[in-house]
């Protein structure tokens, strides 16, 4: 249960009103993301559910699409931080969010780009609503409690390192 009270200094600028808004949103939307929890069906078959996953391992769930170029740059990092950690206890959830009509496409893709982490199609965005997702990709990572650490929403080239350092030092790495 999350309260405050704000008064503003009468004549206060604009943009700070709406700065303090966009800090307040996006603390709340971080906030939001613990206790999340969902059941799935992965490509492979195999039904997840992210509570059971996520005890004792760090776990990266990332929203993306196929028609989402920052997506598939990413989703290249993505592969690499799993290879160099996923022995140390780091895994992904990638949850595809491509409508029913491209499903056959992803699957070719992940075989294609040599995906190892896990899939999960979500067309109907019942899973990127949950997460209350506005833009893909979105990436959120919890630590071995459930716990997020670090959420962020679209890519930017660096990215991978911020989220890499992060990796490091909730696997006792830094």
């Amino acid at each position: 249960d999350v309260r405050f009270s704000i008064k503003f200094i009468p004549g206060a600028d604009m943009k700070i009103r709406l700065m303090f808004f966009v800090i307040i949103f996006v603390m709340l939307n971080v906030y939001a993301q613990d206790g999340i929890d969902f059941s799935a069906e992965t490509l492979s078959g195999k039904n997840i559910k992210l509570s059971e996953m996520n005890e004792g391992k760090l776990t990266l769930v990332n929203f993306w699409a196929l028609w989402c170029k920052p997506c598939r740059v990413e989703i290249k990092a993505l592969k690499d931080l799993y290879e160099k950690y996923s022995e140390k206890g780091f895994q992904i959830i990638g949850i595809n969010q491509d409508s029913p009509r491209s499903v056959a496409k992803v699957e070719s893709f992940v075989i294609s780009q040599n995906i190892s982490y896990e899939i999960v199609l979500d067309p109907n965005k019942e899973l990127f609503e949950l997460f209350n997702g506005q833009v893909v990709p979105l990436t959120i990572l919890y630590d071995k409690n459930g716990k997020v650490i670090y959420q962020n929403t679209g890519y930017l080239p660096g990215d991978e390192y911020k989220l890499e350092e992060k990796i490091k030092t909730a696997l006792g790495e830094n």
